[in-house]
């Protein structure tokens, strides 16, 4: 499978219901910065209020017309700038019934060609890894991502990707 198999769009409010399945998901949930469950009325605020926001972009990856995991980027723009200059911290995971398929890094690459496309001020993608996640450890050193510390805030491993 190359990369390129991987398309993206934009998650919609219709998708609502399936990312509250994936997110819940003990497998999802496992290595998550913010592991606990929620409930579907948080959910469902934080997703409108995330298609809302223009500093933030989600996306569902899809192979074949079925999904395959789910990324979202926050903008981090510099004061005055039209994302100028700008970073984002990256956010990913896969749908639980396509875990250790060898999807996370070309999800992760083709979220690099969406931003290249559609955000080209985008120069940085800053990503944190619980340290007991080695699965993901291995899939964003595969997607080009390098480690900044071996452990900053919160005790979590920094990565960063530069275009």
């Amino acid at each position: 499978m190359t990369e390129s198999a991987i398309s993206l769009r934009p998650v919609t409010l219709e998708d609502g219901s399936r990312l509250f399945e994936w997110r819940n998901h003990p497998a999802v949930r496992q290595f998550a910065l913010q592991p606990d469950a929620i409930d579907r009325e948080s959910h469902c605020q934080w997703l409108q209020a995330t298609l809302e926001n223009p500093l933030r972009v989600l996306l569902l990856g899809q192979l074949d017309g079925e999904p395959v995991g789910v990324l979202r980027y926050d903008l981090n723009s510099g004061p005055g700038s039209d994302y100028d200059g700008a970073e984002a911290l990256v956010s990913v995971y896969l749908v639980p019934q396509r875990m250790g398929q060898g999807l996370g890094a070309p999800l992760l690459v083709a979220g690099h060609a969406w931003l290249l496309s559609h955000r080209p001020a985008v120069r940085q993608l800053n990503a944190q890894i619980v340290p007991a996640n080695v699965a993901s450890v291995k899939v964003f050193e595969k997607a080009g991502y390098q480690a900044v510390s071996p452990q900053g805030a919160q005790g979590v491993l920094q990565y960063v990707y530069r275009f």
